[in-house]
């Protein structure tokens, strides 16, 4: 008689415990994060923040991949998704309608920055006879990318360092980023557009060696480049090889901040509990990759903001301490653009 009233308590035990997990389950609230495809760099970085929110907080964040921006921008500028990462490069075109769609996107706003995840730059055959960008003239390039209208007018930005263009050479359309990378490899193309430490670049890396070529380190040469793509760009400087990463030697990538964002109309408590999540786990964010270290609590809050920050955001970082007036007046700026 006792077994069976101890088994029968068992029982209700096993009971309560599901329930509890499941009623645990069902009041976090779930929100998409947009990002690029898998195996690109702003999907692992979506991914790691996903992490970090759904870890720290009450809202479980989940990633899903599109082409590019230009697959998911109008949904999140409708309201239909809620958040997304991208650069600050995309969101500089898409808030000023100079994307594919012509079209303006006026309702995303900044939740949080991190500089230096992106370093970008040419990248060819480590054993290729192609030095500098001016090399680059008549070889085989890929093109077209899909969903990211800002590549194309990176990639062109960075050709003009070397005095070239995109009519310099010939293009090979492809159908995003990541296959971009991979053509290289095909043999398809002899010359590639990436960032450092993007999974699909380290594995073509690790198969056949690639090499970084550096961009000129001169005030002309910076004014150029911003006054072409857009304002927020920058020089990162690597002082000295790593092979791993196909850095050869002292070389110098555009880089630019990257971003978190939401619609703006996405509510002042879910805003917050995001906020706090990632502010909470800033530490475990930063630790996931050396990609992701620029993601510190000190930076969430840029100067040069492409889309302007969330008002809960702007109420937050200002009790936080890190709303300087610097940071404000690029808010400004960046307001000014979606009015």
């Amino acid at each position: 008689m006792f077994g069976k009233r101890n088994q029968s308590g068992k029982i209700a035990t096993l009971a309560t415990v599901t329930l509890a997990i499941t009623a645990g389950a069902a009041s976090a609230q779930t929100l998409v994060v947009a990002s690029d495809r898998q195996g690109s760099l702003m999907n692992r970085v979506a991914t790691a923040i996903a992490k970090t929110i759904s870890d720290n907080s009450k809202v479980r964040a989940v990633v899903r991949p599109f082409a590019g921006p230009d697959a998911y921008m109008a949904s999140l500028n409708a309201g239909r998704l809620k958040l997304a990462v991208f650069t600050a490069t995309s969101a500089y075109i898409d808030v000023r309608g100079e994307n594919k769609a012509k079209r303006a996107y006026k309702n995303i706003r900044t939740l949080r920055s991190g500089p230096n995840v992106l370093r970008l730059g040419f990248l060819v055959p480590a054993k290729s006879n192609i030095k500098t960008v001016a090399d680059l003239k008549g070889k085989k390039f890929p093109s077209d990318f899909g969903g990211h209208s800002a590549l194309m007018k990176s990639i062109g930005t960075g050709l003009s360092t070397g005095g070239l263009t995109w009519k310099d050479v010939i293009q090979v359309p492809v159908t995003g980023v990541v296959d971009g990378v991979k053509s290289l490899q095909a043999g398809r193309t002899e010359a590639i557009w990436g960032p450092v430490g993007m999974p699909a670049v380290r594995q073509v890396h690790a198969k056949m060696g690639l090499r970084f070529l550096s961009f000129p380190d001169t005030p002309e040469a910076l004014a150029g480049m911003r006054k072409m793509m857009f304002p927020g760009l920058q020089l990162f400087k690597f002082k000295k090889p790593i092979p791993p990463l196909s850095i050869a030697g002292p070389t110098n990538l555009i880089t630019y901040d990257t971003y978190l964002v939401a619609h703006k109309d996405l509510d002042a408590a879910t805003t917050q509990k995001i906020l706090d999540g990632l502010w909470k786990g800033a530490g475990q964010l930063t630790k996931s990759s050396p990609i992701l270290r620029g993601f510190q609590n000190k930076s969430s809050a840029t100067t040069v903001p492409m889309m302007p920050y969330h008002k809960t955001a702007v109420k937050y970082y200002k009790e936080k301490g890190i709303w300087s007036k610097a940071v404000e007046a690029g808010n400004a700026i960046a307001t000014g653009w979606v009015k």
